[in-house]
């Protein structure tokens, strides 16, 4: 769900906000339920997760509305509680993208350097897949043919380390 806007307008009203589609299904007293369900499967904690999810959702001129995500963050997100300043979202959303970052270098690190072999990589990425629909089911929205994508990707990323193993 990408919500494109024009940064002059108003986004959307608290009204509307309220019917913002991710994350309804958590009442408002989720937000521990929430960070242990991230736990088991990624690195993330709750915090990082919504906001990055937000600011992937509410984009103008392709930057994201920090400073309104924070205002309207307990109307978008019911475990949410309070607003967040402009900077707790950009740090938020920076956390996000700096353990993205890590993740994606010791999952490639293992099987680059022959930690791992092709096979249980291959098992890992089903695993990964199982986890990612779990997380879109988390957001109030069904996966559909997303692990044909993320296995099409994969693959073609192991190739190039392959290859890469191979010069």
């Amino acid at each position: 769900m990408f919500i494109a806007f024009n940064a002059r307008l108003s986004i959307m009203t608290a009204e509307e906000a309220k019917k913002y589609a991710h994350f309804q299904k958590f009442n408002k007293d989720a937000y521990e339920q929430v960070n242990d369900a991230l736990k088991r499967r990624t690195h993330l904690t709750a915090r990082e997760w919504v906001v990055a999810r937000l600011c992937a959702d509410f984009k103008a001129d392709g930057k994201s509305q920090m400073t309104w995500i924070g205002e309207h963050l307990p109307e978008l997100v019911p475990f949410m509680d309070k607003p967040y300043r402009r900077q707790d979202v950009a740090s938020a959303e920076a956390a996000f993208k700096r353990k993205v970052v890590r993740s994606g270098t010791t999952f490639f690190y293992a099987y680059y350097s022959g930690l791992i072999s092709l096979e249980e990589m291959l098992d890992i990425i089903q695993e990964v897949i199982g986890n990612i629909e779990a997380l879109k089911r988390m957001e109030g929205v069904e996966p559909g043919d997303a692990s044909l994508e993320v296995q099409r990707l994969m693959a073609e990323t192991m190739r190039r380390i392959t290859d890469k193993l191979g010069e």
